[in-house]
């Protein structure tokens, strides 16, 4: 007297269909955190300086909204443009950084 064999094929096969459906979803979240790095891309600097240039201030929510960028990057890339003298910082907290930009004298 043994006892009944294994699993029907059919729940093995669903395990195994579930299984690879995880993996494909592990796949297209690396990508997502790829596009999203919390290094400071020069291209996307370029891009964000000359947008500003338009704006009468600019804050990090603004920024992160319009670029689709993570808050805390907003934030590094204001600090950067203001070491770069492009914006000048009018008030910093812990959470917000407004900022006006520059205007050339040509």
């Amino acid at each position: 007297m043994g006892t009944k064999g294994g699993k029907p094929l059919s729940a093995i096969e669903r395990r195994q269909m579930k299984l690879a459906k995880k993996e494909e979803k592990k796949v297209v979240k690396e990508e997502k955190k790829e596009y999203r790095l919390g290094i400071v891309d020069p291209s996307l600097l370029k891009k964000v300086a000359e947008d500003i240039k338009n704006f009468d201030f600019v804050t990090t929510f603004t920024l992160a909204q319009r670029h689709n960028i993570r808050y805390s990057l907003a934030k590094k890339i204001l600090k950067e443009l203001a070491a770069q003298n492009i914006v000048n910082i009018v008030l910093k907290t812990r959470r917000v950084i407004i900022a006006v930009p520059v205007k050339s004298s040509s």
